[in-house]
Parts: C-alpha cells; structure tokens; sequence
C-alpha cells in the first residue's frame, strides 16, 4: 500500500480490517499494511492497550449510531426485541470483531470506552422502560436481554449451535420475548 497520511481513524480502521479478517493487529502488523513504521503509530496511540480500547470505543459507538437510527421512536416488547435481534446480527456478521470487543476487560482508563457503553445502554434501556416500570424488573429485563444475546452471539458464533431443527436466530427470539413476558408478570 502506497505511505498515506496517518489518523487515528485510519490505523482503527486498519486494525479493524486484520480483526476481521482474522489476523494479528499488532502495532508491527497495521504498519506493514499501511505501509509506514511502527514507530510512527505511538504518535497517534501510546501503546497497543489503547489502541485495542479505542477500537472498542469505535465499535461500540459505531453499532450504537447504527442501532440509534432504526430504533428511534420504538416502544415495547417488540422493539426490545427487534433490537436484540438487530444487535446480534451485526454481532455474527463481524465476529471477529466481536470476541476481540468481548475479549476485552472493562477498565475505567478508557473513557471513550466508558461512554460508549453507557450510550448504548442508555438506548436499550429506554427501550425496556417502555415495557418495564418497576426499576427492579428493568434491571432484570436489561440483564436477561443482554445476557440471552451476548450468549447466543457466542454460542452461534463459535458454532455450537449444529442443530438446524429450529434455526438460531427463531430460537433466541422466542426465548427471549418469553422470558421478556415473564418478568413482565
């Protein structure tokens, strides 16, 4: 690749693309690809702990922008739902994306991280308010929701889910609208 100028969003995106295609995004790595000096990726990121956490931070506010625009104006056990449904899809459709974003401790030195997170579960949750008023039933709702998808997401992704019976994806929603109903009760 012919020598570019150098972004943080460029070497997040490049990193992301040898995530996804399941290569190594080491500082040595993206620099190769970008065709530059590894050296040169510490003006933009101190160390490659940061740049993996700015990566989260770009994931997750990417998905949330995305998530945001179709769920805008949604209400009840249908949107939570849908929701779910949609943020599994993109989950499976850049797996590896996804385990190097769950991989991932949380840790209060990222900020941008930190945010976020909160910003889309600040969207999720006012999804589960418009079914859910008790704030403890809220709480178990964002659990079981975010617990089924993350868990589906992991189970479908690593491929553990062989039996096509009923598809995946009929399975999670079914369970999920029904363990939705019963904490609504």
């Amino acid at each position: 690749m012919p020598r570019q100028l150098l972004s943080q969003e460029i070497i997040i995106k490049t990193s992301i693309e040898l995530i996804e295609a399941d290569k190594n995004n080491s500082f040595a790595a993206i620099a190769r690809e970008l065709g530059t000096k590894s050296q040169a990726l510490y003006n933009y990121f101190p160390n490659q702990t940061a740049l993996n956490y700015a990566i989260v931070a770009w994931t997750i506010k990417s998905t949330t922008d995305q998530l945001r625009q179709n769920f805008f104006g949604q209400a009840g056990l249908k949107a939570i739902a849908n929701f779910a449904m949609a943020f599994r899809k993109v989950a499976l459709d850049h797996f590896y994306l996804t385990q190097f974003v769950l991989k991932l401790p949380r840790s209060d030195n990222f900020p941008e991280v930190n945010a976020a997170f909160k910003e889309l579960k600040t969207i999720f949750n006012q999804l589960i308010a418009t079914v859910f008023t008790d704030p403890q039933k809220q709480l178990l709702a964002s659990r079981c929701a975010r617990d089924l998808t993350i868990g589906d997401i992991v189970n479908v992704g690593t491929g553990w889910f062989a039996d096509k019976t009923i598809p995946a994806d009929k399975s999670f929603r079914q369970i999920l609208e029904q363990s939705l109903r019963r904490i609504a009760e």
